[in-house]
């Protein structure tokens, strides 16, 4: 068991106030370069259109974490807001596919392809709608077949 002297106990406990504040200045940062893009709804709108959030950091020149900070902090309608903006990304995303598609030339099919497939496999990632994933036909409770035939072994048995 590590005994703590009282310096270090005073150094950690500065050390977490510190980080307390650098937190806080990151997030004051991160309001004031979204005020200045147009507010919550122009994010909402940037991420919707099929904006990433990379891109949208790099704009505002935030880090994602502390993106990630700023929409957890803005409570429950900013959480939902967010998320129905990703779905809404999914769906930006799958509609661009269509235009790359028609606007290819001959000599760019392969580059259009390419294109498609990387939106098209971002779709189904921040939308079910786009998945390709399968859901299961049959849902079989392997525990309770199990159960049943040694209760009716039993019942025989006896």
């Amino acid at each position: 068991m590590a005994r703590n002297t009282l310096a270090e106990i005073a150094d950690q406990g500065a050390a977490n106030i510190a980080a307390a504040q650098k937190k806080k200045a990151e997030i004051s940062v991160a309001n004031k370069a979204i005020h200045a893009f147009g507010g919550e709804d122009a994010i909402i709108e940037f991420i919707a259109s099929g904006g990433t959030i990379s891109a949208l950091c790099k704009v505002l020149g935030i880090g994602n974490t502390t993106f990630d900070r700023w929409v957890e902090r803005g409570g429950e309608a900013r959480q939902a807001a967010y998320a129905r903006a990703r779905v809404r990304a999914g769906q930006s995303l799958a509609e661009q596919t269509i235009d790359i598609a028609d606007a290819a030339t001959v000599q760019e099919v392969q580059l259009a392809k390419l294109r498609c497939d990387r939106r098209a496999w971002l779709a189904s990632k921040l939308s079910e709608e786009f998945s390709d994933k399968q859901q299961p036909l049959v849902n079989i409770d392997l525990g309770s077949m199990a159960l049943d035939a040694l209760r009716k072994r039993s019942i025989e048995i006896e």
